[in-house]
């Protein structure tokens, strides 16, 4: 099977990396229990919207990113993280403009946080190693901040092994578009039948897959098999340590 594959395309979070979010602050929204990464930006919030409480924030980030999420499932479309904000902000009644001017200022805060949080287990690292040799790597990612997946590659040593990086939020469309495929694929300069696409989610990472001609791995981490109109994998695995003996 590893001659066969040319390329081997990853998801990033979730596959190759996780966030552990157990030490972001805890709080109590609406009789919610969340952790969240209040505490690099609370204080943002308090000097330029004094009079807008954290929890009324949070509340209206957490109806925005419902909006948004469905939103992306309905037209396929990447939101960058100060979007997010950006209506958060003026659904807790800022102005236009003063969320235009603060937004950007808390989701930079929020992603270098989230950042901070991000584990490459050294087992994912040595399987990645695995899967380099004679082969071409990219990684292909549903995420609304660029600079932030790039410095997450770079901070866990990721990045010099990959022949090509594609983030959605630079490109504006989100798995399963198989638009992220291709560009990866022409990146690599491997035609799609040589390549094999690895990742955790049954409709994005599999329905991009299958769109652009590609054969996918799922990690079924939960072990319930594909659900009935879901894209169909090439394979499934439990973790992504079993993609070892598919790779080679």
């Amino acid at each position: 099977m590893s001659a066969r594959y040319r390329a081997a395309l990853f998801d990033l979070f979730g596959t190759l990396v996780h966030l552990d979010a157990s030490g972001l602050p805890e709080m109590v929204v609406d009789g919610r229990r969340l952790r969240s990464t209040s505490d690099a930006w609370a204080d943002l919030l308090a000097d330029a919207v004094p009079g807008l409480a954290l929890g009324d924030f949070v509340r209206a980030v957490m109806e925005t990113s419902a909006t948004l999420d469905h939103e992306r499932r309905t037209n396929g479309i990447e939101y960058p993280s100060r979007e997010r904000f950006r209506r958060a902000l003026v659904r807790a009644g800022c102005t236009d403009a003063l969320a235009e001017e603060v937004a950007p200022l808390i989701s930079r805060a929020h992603l270098r946080r989230l950042a901070s949080i991000a584990v490459f287990p050294p087992a994912h690292a040595a399987l990645l190693d695995r899967a380099c040799i004679g082969r071409a790597v990219g990684v292909i990612t549903n995420f609304d901040d660029t600079a932030t997946a790039y410095e997450i590659l770079a901070r866990h040593g990721i990045l010099p092994r990959l022949g090509a990086v594609v983030v959605s939020e630079a490109i504006g469309l989100r798995k399963p578009s198989p638009v992220l495929v291709r560009l990866a694929l022409r990146e690599l300069d491997v035609p799609a039948p040589d390549a094999v696409m690895i990742g955790d989610h049954a409709i994005e990472d599999v329905g991009a897959a299958n769109a652009a001609g590609v054969d996918a791995i799922w990690i079924d981490k939960t072990g319930e098999g594909v659900t009935d109109g879901n894209p169909t994998p090439r394979w499934i695995v439990r973790s992504l340590l079993e993609v070892a003996p598919i790779l080679g």
